[in-house]
């Protein structure tokens, strides 16, 4: 094949022989002639305006194609722009030139030029060396070298290199600097390095070969070498791109020799001239801080070092864990424990880091999940046989006291086969703490299942167990089962002590239990031993035991004894007196002393204008002045409490005993106005039915009976003059049955009753009990309609009980106006103090739910100005008042009565007021104090998951905005990975911080 070539070749230049002689002397050819000279000389720009010419005007073909090839390697020279395209449509329109090898070559010279490596290796592998001058040969194999080894093939670059490096002059130091750089990219140090050995101070190659020389002496672990060709470079090239890497160098190689303070000053320089340093020397920089006594400076090297998921960022979590510890931060040193206990890269940091963790949720009561006895259980499960066992086993026990989750506990400790006696002892106490929760939120059945549960562990924790029967009989109290009540607080005053902080309550509420029960002597002798126990006289249940043993001695008629403690009561609290004031004057009237009884009422409503005794008051001075014959005081007196009280439940009572006064003073219109006032006022109550009766003897005296008939048969539903026998014998024998207890039969009388007597006498007492029935069978809407009829009717009798009823179920069925209509009266008209509570949060309630927040706001301030609230509605109440000052934008009172609720985290108002403080602060871009916040509440524990995990959220957002990226994100991940609930908007907040 190169014969044949090479006669082509022959045949070619014979022609141009020929054709020269006379080119000097013939137009164009001179032109042809003179261009080629120049393009041999170099001079490529009169080259093309000439050979440009000569094509234009020649009609030789073969001198044409030189000419054009002539041109467009010119172009290439003169660094044309698109050369390559010039050269490439060269090829298109002569493919068999005998220059086609020599453009290819500079075809891909110029993609060489352009770094368009694919591109010029493409062309440089169409050429073929052995056809290309002496002078090209040379520079398309350094080309060629260079452009694999641009594309990654370092193999073939490294056979090309080797070549120059052996033959050619011009590239033998090049070849052999790239076979050095090669050796030293595939890791070859010592290659590499005698490569680079004749190399140290060439011009061109000396600095890379200086810098590639420390860096292979690095990587060979010589580290002496190292330290000493890093300095070199760096006092040599102090302003090379590579002496930010020389810094790296010293500084690793320093650490790395046990010199961390020397590595120190290197790794700075380090870093304040690279964005982008790398992680495993963040980390060696990190740790030479903690042992400069740099700790904070350490942490933010750790933290640099920590990044994507591999042992490098578990060991760089447990350096931040363990430098935290001795900042005392170990909160953020739990943080990071955790993080390095989630891979398992290196067994040996995560069985460190789960350890520590554990360890610290334990200590810190930071274990906001009751993640640390899940740790400590996995921990024993993955590391059977580690060294911390033994102190992990004593710890769990300790753990299952401090979670604030107390189900959590109980179910790990369910999974012991064979508990000792100190898991028994935290058993027998979360037991007890779960029915305390229970009792918090007022689900006292629950309660007093725990309670009963923590008693029948045993005798292994006493004061749990003796408290388990103070606060179950505390649940049976509430629930009025005053029997088992008294039973647990029996057993419960037997074998506490009296430093038992409940020591003398367990007496005093002993003695209401018997009190509740009628058993008088035995209350008086109980709350007689709270007397001496107790310690703090200014108690209110100091006085008020006082008080009922009072009562006790009045109910047993010994009327001194009482008079003597109501005494007792208004001297030790002055200002809660008017109880044992309204006693001891109702004492008197009993001892027939009617103007002592007058004058110590009128002393009562003196000193206490606003006593719930006041109208009790009147009606009692009124008593007192009938029975001294001052009826016409009396007349006043009661004419005051029924104007100035008509929904008391004594109104109609006095109503009655006004129309008797008016009869004897012979005021005969006076005392019919008095007595139908009190049945349009009350109808259907017994009141009503008296008042009635005595009108007809009123109306007798005036010897206008026919009046009396009119007036009656015009009265609603049809009140009959007189109770018919068959009616009064009818509805006898209905509740006769119903006392029995034979509830179905008892329905179907009363039914029967009010069939026969649809306006019977008794219509109200039907309705009442029909309604108690109906509940009891968990007809809720049955038992509405006849407590409905109750109200409609008025009666007094029963009116708290049916108000109670109906205004719950119209609540809870949405009916929220009916709803607000039926607390507000018995707000406003409850025969009792607690009644009248339940009223007034009811309206609360309701005016929250309707979104009228002042209402709400002022109805909450009035039920707060109760002084015996229980501490359930108490919370309650605080809450509805501060949302609704938070709608109304009353942010600061709102978070005096949010302050006053986060106190107690046990109870669900309490957590969310966690919650709303920090948020609030947060809002305010108070981050300190929103930071404080959530950590207190992560300190205090909760049984309210949800409202933790949403503080946590805030608190990871209050370090995002104090531009704390790291601790935000740590945070977040924490409750990922270690929060039960799931609620989407918790998840979905989650996700949105992590993406």
């Amino acid at each position: 094949m190169k014969k044949t070539i090479f006669l082509l070749l022959f045949a070619v230049a014979t022609h141009l022989a020929m054709a020269q002689r006379t080119v000097y002397h013939h137009q164009p050819e001179k032109l042809f002639n003179q261009g080629k000279e120049m393009f041999l000389e170099g001079n490529y720009t009169g080259a093309q305006d000439l050979l440009s010419q000569y094509v234009a005007e020649s009609n030789d073909r073969f001198l044409t194609e030189e000419a054009r090839y002539m041109m467009a390697v010119s172009s290439f020279h003169k660094g044309v722009k698109n050369s390559g395209d010039v050269m490439k449509a060269f090829l298109d329109e002569y493919p068999e030139s005998i220059h086609h090898h020599q453009v290819k070559f500079l075809i891909g010279s110029y993609h060489f030029d352009e770094k368009d490596w694919k591109l010029a290796k493409f062309w440089f592998d169409q050429a073929d060396l052995d056809y290309l001058k002496p002078s090209d040969q040379e520079d398309f194999s350094f080309r060629n070298a260079y452009t694999n080894l641009q594309l990654g093939n370092k193999d073939e670059a490294y056979r090309l290199f080797g070549l120059l490096s052996q033959n050619s002059r011009k590239y033998r130091d090049a070849g052999d600097f790239y076979t050095g750089y090669i050796d030293y990219t595939n890791g070859n140090y010592d290659a590499a390095l005698r490569r680079f050995e004749g190399l140290r101070n060439h011009p061109e190659f000396g600095e890379q070969v200086a810098f590639y020389s420390a860096q292979s002496t690095f990587f060979n672990n010589r580290l002496d070498e190292a330290i000493r060709l890093a300095e070199s470079f760096l006092n040599t090239y102090p302003r090379s791109e590579h002496a930010t890497e020389m810094y790296r160098v010293l500084g690793n190689s320093h650490y790395r020799q046990g010199r961390a303070t020397s590595a120190i000053p290197y790794y700075e320089n380090y870093f304040s001239k690279t964005n982008n340093p790398l992680r495993g020397d963040a980390y060696f920089l990190g740790l030479s801080y903690v042992e400069a006594g740099k700790l904070n400076e350490a942490v933010q090297m750790f933290q640099r070092a920590a990044g994507e998921r591999d042992a490098l960022n578990q060991n760089a979590q447990l350096q931040i864990g363990q430098t935290y510890l001795k900042l005392n931060q170990k909160q953020q040193a739990q943080m990071a424990f955790e993080a390095a206990s989630r891979d398992n890269f290196d067994p040996q940091v995560r069985e460190t880091a789960m350890f520590n963790y554990a360890l610290l949720a334990h200590e810190t009561n930071f274990s906001v999940f009751s993640e640390s006895i899940t740790l400590f259980e996995n921990f024993l499960k993955e590391f059977p046989n580690s060294q911390y066992t033994d102190q992990v086993n004593d710890i769990l026990a300790e753990t299952f006291l401090t979670t604030k989750d107390y189900n959590a506990a109980l179910a790990a400790i369910n999974r012991i086969s064979r508990p000792g006696r100190r898991i028994l002892e935290a058993k027998q106490m979360v037991l007890f703490q779960l029915g305390a929760q229970e009792f918090i939120n007022g689900n006292m059945n629950a309660a007093i299942q725990h309670f009963g549960n923590s008693i029948s562990v045993g005798n292994y924790d006493a004061k749990a167990r003796n408290n388990a029967y103070y606060w179950r009989g505390e649940a049976y109290y509430r629930m009025a089962n005053y029997a088992n009540a008294a039973t647990d607080f029996q057993a419960f005053t037997q074998n506490a002590t009296v430093a038992d902080e409940n020591y003398a309550m367990g007496w005093y509420n002993l003695g209401y239990t018997r009190f509740k029960q009628n058993q008088y002597s035995s209350a008086v002798t109980d709350f007689q031993r709270y007397i001496s126990a107790e310690t703090n006289k200014n108690k209110a249940e100091y006085a008020d035991a006082h008080n009922r043993i009072g009562d006790s001695y009045y109910y047993n008629r010994n009327f001194a004894e009482a008079e003597r403690f109501y005494n007792s009561a208004a001297t030790i609290n002055p200002s809660a007196a008017d109880y044992a004031a309204y006693q001891r004057a109702f004492v008197m009237g009993l001892q027939r002393n009617y103007q002592g009884k007058v004058n110590a009422l009128d002393d009562l409503m003196r000193r206490y204008p606003n006593s719930q005794y006041f109208d009790d008051a009147l009606y009692e001075k009124s008593r007192a002045l009938v029975m001294m014959n001052r009826d016409s005081e009396a007349i006043n007196v009661l004419q005051q409490l029924v104007s100035n009280y008509p929904n008391s439940g004594l109104s109609s009572q006095a109503g009655v005993q006004l129309g008797q006064l008016y009869y004897n003073a012979g005021n005969f219109q006076q005392s019919i106005a008095a007595y139908k006032n009190v049945i349009s006022k009350f109808p259907g109550s017994d009141d009503a039915k008296t008042a009635l009766v005595s009108l007809e003897t009123v109306y007798s005296e005036l010897n206008d009976i026919q009046s009396y008939v009119n007036y009656a048969n015009s009265l609603p539903g049809g009140m009959r003059i007189t109770v018919s026998r068959q009616d009064s014998l009818t509805y006898l024998a209905a509740e006769s049955v119903y006392m029995r207890g034979s509830k179905a039969e008892a329905e179907t009388a009363m039914q029967r009753y009010l069939q026969s007597y649809p306006n019977g006498a008794y219509n109200t007492d039907a309705n009442y009990y029909l309604g108690v029935l109906a509940d009891g069978k968990g007809n809720k809407q049955q038992a509405a309609a006849h407590f409905r009829r109750v109200v409609d009717a008025n009666s007094a009798k029963y009116l708290d009980d049916a108000l109670i009823y109906v205004s719950a179920i119209e609540y809870n069925n949405g009916n929220l106006n009916q709803a607000l209509a039926d607390y507000s009266r018995l707000a406003n008209s409850a025969r009792n103090q607690s009644n009248q509570q339940v009223g007034q949060l009811g309206v609360v309630r309701t005016q929250y739910r309707l979104n009228s927040f002042h209402e709400a706001s002022r109805a909450a301030t009035t039920l707060l100005a109760n002084t015996n609230l229980s501490p359930e509605v108490t919370a309650e109440a605080r809450y509805l008042r501060g949302k609704s000052l938070q709608q109304v934008n009353e942010t600061d009172k709102a978070m005096e009565d949010f302050q006053s609720l986060a106190q107690d985290t046990r109870s669900v108002y309490g957590a969310e007021a966690q919650f709303i403080l920090a948020d609030t602060y947060y809002r305010w871009k108070s981050y300190d104090r929103a930071e404080s916040q959530v950590k207190s509440f992560m300190q205090k524990g909760t049984p309210h998951q949800y409202w933790l995990a949403r503080a946590l959220i805030v608190l990871s957002d209050t370090y995002k905005a104090k531009g704390d990226d790291f601790q935000a994100r740590q945070y977040i991940e924490s409750l990922k990975n270690n929060y039960k609930g799931t609620e989407t908007d918790i998840q979905q907040m989650i996700n949105e911080r992590l993406n």
